[in-house]
């Protein structure tokens, strides 16, 4: 028998009102936890709703009430309050249960990390959380222009100096001359997003930031995870697609610097941007792709079937290079399987970035290995789940589950 273990630590930060606020605050019991692990949005959040008429333990052991008219929730009273925004979150689940020679098991992980970004004071208690890119939101950027030859990584070190977080460019670039001027370190990020469609996110203290968002080496690291119809696959959102009846296109474009007559007040060489598209489609079973002359402002016909993505690419020198960068993304997500989402336990525990392998003993025809786009759990009273959220199929399998 499976049983539902919950660790949360809740670590006080002192504050100018509140210069003696360091306890720490356990809680092995609350109504509901969400968690979300994605490269999808900058930050990672998660909600607790916690009881109001119970107790939690400091780290000493003693216990503190969350209830009567003295205990101060949110810092909405002048007495010392028991959470406040910008605490720190750990959130830990897992599992005890029996071996199979009897002993006693212990597994769990970490969930979630980061601060508290709003408390509610009502019944029940609710803590909204976000990792650390809420650190990033109060770091103001220096109002600086970085010279033609920083690097993406030189910029985004800068940006952090003086924090805890490492930097893991995983873009190897230059901009140009690139200014940040009264703004956030992470309304830097969300303009790298917008403008170059760089995506930033955190993997504990490290920062990533680029083009690309899967490390290989943290699915190798983490290992397979197995997932079985009919066994710790719960309910799911899966729609199983033949490869013939998948229909993709793609608009991929790239921004170019070109070097122009003149240099900058630094002595550089003037730039300026150029951008280069192309449309992929399919046709007869194949990829062929369009390019678009520099400077045409004519669209390409619209999409009137099937999928259409977005490509982004960075200073690709031609359209026929474009065009094949463009097909190999879309070789990606051309095969026969499954696309959607499914709900399984709270073990084996998965992260996104994660290869997950779907068996399934009746239809084994369908087993694949999936690269992981998201994770959204949840736990509490109600047992422990993760909704895990397929990118792409990485290999077929065979009725074994080996790759074929």
């Amino acid at each position: 028998m499976y049983r539902v273990v919950t660790n949360i630590k809740i670590t006080q930060q002192p504050t100018a009102d509140f210069p003696n606020r360091k306890s720490v605050l356990l809680l092995d019991f609350v109504t509901e936890y969400e968690a979300s692990d994605t490269w999808t949005d900058l930050t990672n959040k998660a909600k607790i709703t916690i009881p109001k008429n119970i107790y939690v333990r400091n780290g000493n052991g003693g216990l503190v009430s969350l209830s009567g008219p003295a205990v101060n929730v949110g810092g909405f009273s002048s007495n010392v309050p028991v959470f406040l925004r910008g605490d720190k979150v750990t959130i830990e689940g897992g599992y005890r249960y029996k071996s199979k020679s009897g002993n006693d098991v212990l597994k769990t992980s970490v969930l979630f990390t980061g601060y508290i970004s709003q408390v509610s004071s009502k019944k029940p208690i609710v803590l909204e959380c976000e990792d650390n890119m809420w650190k990033l939101k109060q770091l103001i950027a220096p109002n600086k222009t970085y010279p033609p030859t920083a690097t993406l990584e030189d910029i985004l070190r800068d940006l952090l100096k003086g924090t805890d977080f490492t930097v893991n460019a995983l873009t190897k670039t230059t901009f140009g001359a690139f200014r940040t001027q009264n703004e956030t370190v992470c309304e830097v990020l969300a303009r790298l997003r917008k403008d170059y469609h760089f995506e930033s996110y955190f993997r504990g203290n490290e920062l990533r930031s680029g083009a690309q968002v899967y490390l290989e080496s943290d699915a190798i690291a983490s290992g397979v995870k197995l997932f079985k119809f009919q066994q710790n696959i719960i309910s799911d959102e899966l729609d199983y697609k033949r490869r013939d009846d998948v229909l993709l296109s793609a608009i991929a474009y790239s921004i170019n610097k070109q070097e122009v007559q003149g240099t900058t007040k630094d002595g550089s060489a003037k730039t300026k941007k150029e951008r280069l598209e192309v449309l992929v489609t399919q046709q007869n079973g194949e990829f062929v792709g369009k390019a678009k002359p520099p400077g045409q402002r004519a669209d390409f016909a619209p999409n009137t079937a099937g999928e259409r993505r977005t490509l982004y690419f960075w200073d690709v020198r031609s359209a026929s290079e474009l065009i094949d960068l463009a097909k190999k993304e879309l070789q990606k997500y051309y095969y026969t399987g499954f696309r959607g989402k499914f709900t399984t336990f709270g073990i084996p525990y998965v992260q996104q970035g994660d290869n997950v392998d779907i068996l399934d003993d009746v239809l084994p025809e369908r087993n694949g290995r999936y690269k992981v786009k998201a994770v959204n759990r949840t736990g509490g009273v109600n047992g422990m789940r993760q909704i895990i959220t397929l990118d792409y199929q990485v290999a077929k399998l065979d009725k074994k589950g080996k790759v074929i």
